[in-house]
Formats: C-alpha cells, sequence, structure tokens
C-alpha cells in the first residue's frame, strides 16, 4: 500500500471519528431535549421514581435485544469504531439506546 493512499486512509477514517461522534453528541442532545419541558402530574417526591437501572449485557443478551445474531454484534464492534458502534447499537436498539464493550468484563454496557 502507498504512503499516500495510507495517508488519505488515515485521514478519512479521523473524519469518520469525528463525524460519528458529533452524531453521537446531537441525539444525545436531542434525547435530553425530548424530557424536558414536561411537567410531571405529582411534583410529590414520593411519586418521582428512579427508572431501574440497565445492566450489562452478555454478547447473545445484547444481540437478542438488537434483533440480530451474535456473529453480527461482533462484526460490527470489530469492523466500527467505537462511536459507530454506539450509533449502530441506537439505530437497532428499541428504545434507542447506544451500547459499548468493555473489554475487561467482556460486557456490552449502555452508553452514557
Amino acid at each position: 500500500m502507498s504512503a499516500i493512499y495510507q495517508k488519505k486512509l488515515r485521514g478519512m477514517t479521523a473524519r469518520m471519528t469525528q463525524f460519528a461522534e458529533a452524531i453521537v453528541k446531537i441525539q444525545n442532545y436531542l434525547n435530553n431535549q425530548q424530557g424536558r419541558g414536561k411537567k410531571s402530574y405529582y411534583n410529590n417526591s414520593s411519586y418521582q421514581r428512579q427508572s431501574p437501572r440497565i445492566q450489562p449485557l452478555t454478547e447473545e443478551g445484547l444481540a437478542k435485544r438488537l434483533g440480530v445474531s451474535q456473529e453480527t454484534v461482533r462484526e460490527q464492534r470489530i469492523n466500527l469504531h467505537p462511536p459507530l458502534f454506539v450509533a449502530w447499537c441506537k439505530g437497532k436498539d428499541r428504545a434507542g439506546l447506544g451500547w459499548e464493550f468493555n473489554l475487561e468484563t467482556e460486557l456490552y454496557h449502555p452508553a452514557s
């Protein structure tokens, strides 16, 4: 592979990563905006509940949640940069959540 081609490829990869990060930021911003402005019928703290914390998933669990095969999850995680993988998961997840792979636990965690 020529040095010019490698340089162009690195530049394109860096721009794609920036683009993916921007998409994730925009999605997070829009998700946060949807929750604002809505007034709860109950302002009493006894009626306010915290949403349950979503637990990390195995590859099999994430595949079921996204409606794809384990192989597809693994391929996407390996082939996509982490921000693109999060965005891909958001597009597949019924709740619109992005997921990140934690190498230490070998589990998929909801993206923050």
